[in-house]
C-alpha cells in the first residue's frame, strides 16, 4: 500500500505544502511574537479584541450546550433571555471549532490558536487546488515542478495575506479564505462539464460556517462566473448562456436551501431584531485613492484602521497588470476580469457599492470587510499572468508595472508613514526591485527561443546559472521571502503585545476578569430550575461583555452584533449603560430602581473597588468572600491582593409581578427617551425620587477652552482647534457642591460632559480616602467615565446626611470639539422611599417559578384581573399560555413581557422556539433532497452518455483542465 500511495503522494507534494508552509509561517510568526503555545514561555495568547470579548465565551457556552449544561437553541445567561441559534449560526458553525471541545474551558486559547493555524492552512490548500486548473500545458505548465512551487508560494500569500493576520481574531471571518476557492471550483466544474452539485455545496458551505463573507462570496462568484464565461466560450450563444445561467440558479437555490436551517432562523430571530448600528462608522467612502493604493503592498499596517487590508506579496502587485496583455487568454476574458477587479476596489471609494457589500450596512468598526476577495482575485490574475506569459515584449512590461508601483511606494511613504513604516518600505522596495529581475528572468530562460543564445545584457552571467531551471527557482524563492516577510511585517503590529488596547491578552487574564477569585464567586451564582434570579459584577470589575454565558449565572450584558436591538434600547433609555450601537447592555448603568426590575438578587465585587472587595451600595448585604490571594513570600514584593466578595440585594423583584391601575399605566407608556432618571421615576411611579443634590458647576479648563453657561442650567465647553503652546492636550475639571438631607445612593449622568475614554469623576467627603498623588488612573476612587461602554447611569457610592462633593476631570480634552454638562446630572435616591415601591410590587409576585433551557413556569394570584410583567425581552419566538391556554401578551417598558391574566390563581408558561426553526429544517431538507436528486440525474446522464462523441467539423476541442 505505500509503495502505491508514494506516487501520488510525491505527485501532490505541492499542495501538502500548501497546507503546511501557511502553517508553519504562521506559526513562527505566532512564536515570534511571544504567543502561547508556539512560544512554550510566551506570556500572550491569540485573543484579542472580540476574540476575547465575543467569540471565547460564545466557544465556552457552546461546549457546555453540547455536554448538555445549555440549549444551543436559547439561553438565560445574557440579554435577559436570548434566542442563541442566530448565535450558532453566525458564530459557531466552522468545522475548526469543533476543536474546542477537547479541551477543558481554560484551554480555549491554545485550541482556538490551532484552530486558526488549520483554518489559515486550510485556505492555503483551498487556493492550491484552485490554481492548478490554470497550470497550462505539459512542459511548462501541469507537468512542471516550477509552477507547482509557484502554486506554493502565491497559496502561501493568500492564506497570510494582511486581511488573515489583522482580522484573526475575527476567527469566524477566516473560513471565508478556504470557501472561496471551494466556491470558484464549482464554477469551473459548472462551466467545463454542466455540473452543478459542486458550485450547489460550496454556496451551501459558504451560507452555512458563515453567512455574512458567504454573502459576499456568492456577489463574486456570479461576477467570476461571468469573466470565466467569457473566457471558455469560443463564442457566445445566447441559448448557451441562457442555459449556463439557469444551472447557476439552480445551484444558488439548492445551497441557500441547504443553509435554510441557519440562514432562515438567524433572519427571522436575529437580523430583525438585531442592533441597529447607528453609531459612526468607522470609515465613511471614499477614501484618498493613494492610501488603498499603497495598502495593496505586503507588509503594510494601518492601526487607524481607515483603509483595506489587501496586501499579501508585493511581487503579485508585479505580474498581475501583465495578465491583462497575455495573448493566450481571450481577450473577451481580460476585460471581464478587469471588470471584476474594478468592481471591487470601486466598491471602496464607492458608498452605495460600499454598503452592498457589507450586506446593506455600514461596518462601525473594522471596515473593507471584502478585501480578501480582491486579494484572491489578485493572486488568481498574477498566476494567470506567471503561466501566460510567452513573449519577451511581456516580459518587459514587468519592469515598468515595477517602476509604477515603486513610484506608489516612495509616494505613499511621504504621505502615509503611519501604514508605510520604514521597515516595510526597505522590504518592498528591495522585493521590487530584486524580486522584479529574478521573476523577469526565469521568465525570459523560459520564453526564449530554444537555441538562441543570452542577450548580450547577460553575457557576463555563468553559463550554470542562466538555466531555466535556476533562474525559476530563485524566482521562487524571492517570492517565498516576499510572501512570509509581508506576513512577518503584519504580524509585528497586529499580534502579541501591541501598544494600543487592542493587544493581545495574556494568558494569565485571557477572560478579562481582574482576579481569579472573581469566575469562581460567579460559577457560585447559578440559580437551580426552581428559583430565578439574576447576578451580575457590580460597578468597575472590567468583567468581560459575555461571562455570564461562561460562569452560568443570568445576566443582561451581553455584546454581539445580533442582540436585540430593541431591548438594548430600552435599557438604554433607562440608563442601564451602554455601547454606542445598542450592542451590550452593561450593569454599569444599573440603580436600586433597575437591578430590582431585572431581578438581580448577586452583586459581585473586586478589589477593583476597594482592598477588601467590600463595595459602597445602599440595600445590599454582604453575603461571602472569596480570598485567592497568594502567600507572602519574604523579601519580596507583597502580592496583589485576589479578592471578590458577594452581596445579597435585599431589596428586589421577583422575575414577575401584577401591574394593575396606576401602576399598569407608568409600565405601559411610553419611557422618555436618554433620560434615564425620568424614565425610572415615570416606571416606577415615583416623581423626583432622583432628587437633585447640588448647585451649578463650578468649571476650570485651560486657557482657551471656552466655557459658557446656558439658560436652563447646562455648560457648554469648548474646546479649540489648535494644540496649547507647548502641549498636545487642554484639560478641565468640573466641580460640583452638594448637599444630602439624609442616606441617599448618588448618581451621576452626563455622558455628554466629557470625552470616552479620557475623564474620571470622583466623590469627596465624608470621611472618604483622600485622592492619590500621581497619575489619575491609578487612583481606583476615580471611576472612568464615561467610558465606551459605561456611558449611563454611574453609581457614585452611598452618602449620609451632610455635604460633599462630586468632580469630573480630564487631562485630554481632543481638540475641535464641543462638551455640554447637563443641568442637575447629579442626583440621590432615597432608599426608604424605593423599598416602599418595591415592597408593594412584591406584593403581587409571582411563586413557585420552574425554568428549563428553553422556558418558564411561573403562579400568580390576585383578587382582581391584572398584568403580569415578567422581566423577559420579547423577543421573536415566545409562545406564552396561562392555564395552558394561548395568550396574546403586551410590551411593557418598551421591550419586556406583560401577560394578561384574570382574577384568581393561575399558572402562566412561557417556551422559547427559534422563529422560522421548523421551516429552515424542512427547507434544508428540501435542499438535500433537490441536490441528491440533481447529483443522481447527473450521474445517469454521464453513464449514457459516457462514450465521447466526435467533434464537429471546425470545432476545436478545449482542454477541461486548463478552460481558458
Amino acid at each position: 500500500m505505500t509503495r502505491t500511495a508514494w506516487p501520488a503522494i510525491r505527485r501532490n507534494l505541492y499542495l501538502i505544502l500548501a497546507f503546511v508552509v501557511p502553517v508553519a509561517v504562521y506559526a513562527a510568526i505566532l512564536a515570534d511574537r511571544q504567543v502561547y503555545p508556539f512560544d512554550p514561555h510566551g506570556s500572550y495568547t491569540v485573543f484579542m479584541i472580540d476574540l476575547n470579548n465575543q467569540y471565547a465565551q460564545f466557544y465556552s457556552y457552546f461546549d457546555q450546550a453540547l455536554t448538555g449544561h445549555g440549549s444551543l437553541l436559547f439561553s438565560w445567561r445574557a440579554d435577559g433571555g436570548m434566542n442563541f441559534w442566530p448565535i450558532v449560526a453566525y458564530y459557531l458553525t466552522s468545522p475548526f471549532g469543533l476543536l474546542t471541545l477537547f479541551g477543558s474551558d481554560h484551554q480555549l486559547p491554545v485550541l482556538i490558536a490551532f484552530a486558526t493555524v488549520l483554518k489559515l492552512g486550510a485556505a492555503g490548500l483551498g487556493m492550491a487546488l484552485f490554481l492548478r486548473k490554470f497550470r497550462g500545458e505539459p512542459g511548462h505548465g501541469s507537468g512542471s515542478a516550477v509552477n507547482k512551487a509557484v502554486i506554493v508560494a502565491l497559496s502561501t500569500a493568500y492564506a497570510l495575506g494582511a486581511w488573515s493576520l489583522i482580522y484573526a481574531f475575527n476567527i469566524m471571518w477566516l473560513d471565508a479564505l478556504y470557501l472561496l476557492p471551494w466556491a470558484l471550483l464549482g464554477v469551473e466544474r459548472l462551466l467545463a462539464k454542466g455540473k452543478i452539485t459542486s458550485l450547489a455545496v460550496a454556496i451551501g458551505l459558504n451560507l452555512i460556517i458563515d453567512f455574512y463573507t458567504g454573502a459576499m462570496i456568492c456577489v463574486f462568484v456570479c461576477m467570476y462566473g461571468l469573466a470565466r464565461y467569457a473566457g471558455v466560450r469560443e463564442r457566445f450563444e445566447r441559448a448557451d448562456f441562457l442555459r449556463t445561467a439557469a444551472k447557476f440558479a439552480v445551484a444558488g437555490a439548492i445551497g441557500g436551501l441547504l443553509a435554510a436551517a441557519f440562514i432562515l432562523p438567524t433572519y427571522l430571530g436575529g437580523l430583525t431584531q438585531k442592533t441597529k448600528l447607528h453609531a459612526d462608522a468607522s470609515v465613511n467612502p471614499p477614501i484618498p485613492v493613494l492610501s488603498l493604493l499603497v495598502r495593496f503592498f505586503g507588509g503594510t499596517v494601518d492601526a487607524g484602521q481607515l483603509t483595506p487590508n489587501i496586501g499579501a506579496a508585493t511581487l503579485i502587485l508585479v505580474l498581475v497588470p501583465v495578465f491583462f496583455l497575455v495573448k493566450t487568454i481571450k481577450r473577451a476574458e481580460r476585460i471581464a476580469f478587469g471588470a471584476v477587479l474594478a468592481f471591487l476596489v470601486l466598491a471602496m471609494e464607492i458608498k452605495p457599492l460600499y454598503v452592498i457589500m457589507h450586506g446593506g450596512q455600514m461596518p462601525n468598526a473594522f471596515p473593507f470587510r471584502f478585501a480578501f476577495l480582491i486579494t484572491g482575485l489578485l493572486t488568481f490574475l498574477a498566476f494567470r499572468a506567471w503561466v501566460g506569459i510567452d513573449s519577451v515584449k511581456q516580459i518587459k512590461w514587468l519592469g515598468v508595472s515595477a517602476a509604477v508601483w515603486f513610484v506608489i511606494l516612495y509616494w505613499g511613504r511621504q504621505q502615509y508613514p503611519r501604514i508605510i513604516r520604514p521597515q516595510v518600505v526597505q522590504f518592498d522596495a528591495l522585493i521590487l526591485v530584486v524580486g522584479t529581475a529574478l521573476l523577469s528572468f526565469a521568465l525570459y530562460l523560459r520564453v526564449r527561443p530554444a537555441g538562441e543564445p543570452l542577450s548580450k545584457r547577460l553575457a557576463w552571467m555563468p553559463k550554470r546559472l542562466a538555466t531555466p531551471k535556476v533562474a525559476a527557482v530563485a524566482a521562487i524563492a524571492v517570492l517565498a521571502v516576499d510572501a512570509s516577510g509581508s506576513a512577518a511585517l503584519v504580524g509585528q503590529k497586529a499580534i502579541g503585545k501591541q501598544p494600543s488596547g487592542n493587544g493581545s491578552v495574556t494568558k494569565s487574564n485571557w477572560t478579562s476578569s481582574p482576579t481569579t477569585s472573581y469566575g469562581t464567586a460567579l460559577s457560585s451564582l447559578q440559580p437551580s430550575n426552581d428559583e430565578f434570579y439574576r447576578a451580575e459584577g457590580d460597578d468597575q470589575n472590567l468583567r468581560s461583555t459575555n461571562d455570564s454565558l461562561r460562569y452560568g449565572n443570568f445576566g443582561f450584558t451581553h455584546f454581539s452584533s445580533l442582540s436585540s436591538g430593541k431591548l438594548h434600547s430600552a435599557m438604554q433609555n433607562l440608563g442601564f449603560a451602554h455601547h454606542s450601537a445598542d450592542v451590550w447592555s452593561s450593569h454599569t448603568g444599573a440603580t436600586l430602581l433597575t437591578d430590582a426590575l431585572l431581578g438581580y438578587q448577586y452583586l459581585v465585587g473586586t478589589t477593583r473597588e476597594t482592598a477588601d472587595g467590600t463595595i459602597d451600595r445602599l440595600g445590599a448585604t454582604l453575603q461571602k468572600t472569596y480570598d485567592n490571594t497568594a502567600p507572602t513570600v519574604p523579601g519580596k514584593k507583597p502580592p496583589t491582593p485576589d479578592v471578590t466578595t458577594v452581596y445579597k440585594i435585599d431589596d428586589t423583584l421577583p422575575v414577575g409581578f401584577r401591574l394593575a391601575g396606576s401602576d399598569l399605566a407608568d409600565f405601559t407608556a411610553p419611557v422618555p427617551a436618554n433620560s434615564p432618571f425620568a424614565a425610572q421615576e415615570q416606571a416606577f411611579g415615583l416623581p423626583g425620587a432622583f432628587a437633585s443634590m447640588c448647585g451649578s458647576p463650578t468649571v476650570t479648563a485651560s486657557d482657551g477652552v471656552t466655557v459658557t453657561p446656558g439658560s436652563d442650567g447646562s455648560v457648554s465647553i469648548k474646546v479649540p482647534a489648535k494644540a496649547p503652546t507647548g502641549a498636545e492636550y487642554y484639560s478641565d475639571k468640573i466641580v460640583w457642591q452638594c448637599q444630602s438631607s439624609g442616606a441617599r445612593q448618588v448618581y451621576l449622568y452626563a455622558p455628554s460632559a466629557m470625552p470616552t475614554g479620557l475623564s474620571y469623576v470622583r466623590l469627596d467627603g465624608q470621611n472618604r480616602p483622600a485622592p492619590k498623588a500621581g497619575a489619575v488612573a491609578e487612583d481606583k476612587t476615580n471611576i472612568l467615565y464615561p467610558s465606551g461602554f459605561a456611558n449611563g447611569v454611574q453609581d457614585l457610592g452611598s452618602v449620609q446626611s451632610g455635604s460633599f462633593t462630586v468632580t469630573m476631570s480630564t487631562q485630554k480634552l481632543p481638540l475641535k470639539n464641543t462638551y455640554t454638562v447637563p443641568a442637575n446630572p447629579v442626583r440621590g435616591l432615597d432608599p426608604t422611599a424605593v423599598n416602599a415601591k418595591l415592597a408593594q410590587l412584591r406584593g403581587g409576585g409571582v411563586s413557585d417559578v420552574h425554568w428549563t433551557d428553553r422556558g418558564l413556569t411561573a403562579t400568580t394570584t390576585g383578587d382582581s384581573a391584572a398584568t403580569v410583567f415578567l422581566s423577559i425581552p420579547t423577543i421573536p419566538g415566545w409562545s406564552v399560555t396561562v392555564d395552558g391556554k394561548s395568550v396574546k401578551t403586551t410590551e411593557l417598558l418598551g421591550s419586556f413581557t406583560g401577560v394578561p391574566v384574570p382574577a384568581g390563581t393561575h399558572r402562566i408558561s412561557m417556551s422559547f422556539t427559534p422563529p422560522g426553526l421548523t421551516a429552515g429544517f424542512g427547507g434544508s431538507a428540501v435542499g438535500l433532497v433537490a441536490l441528491g436528486g440533481v447529483w443522481w440525474f447527473q450521474r445517469r446522464r454521464a453513464a449514457a452518455g459516457s462514450a465521447p462523441a466526435a467533434p464537429a467539423a471546425g470545432e476545436e476541442q478545449v482542454s477541461e483542465d486548463v478552460m481558458s
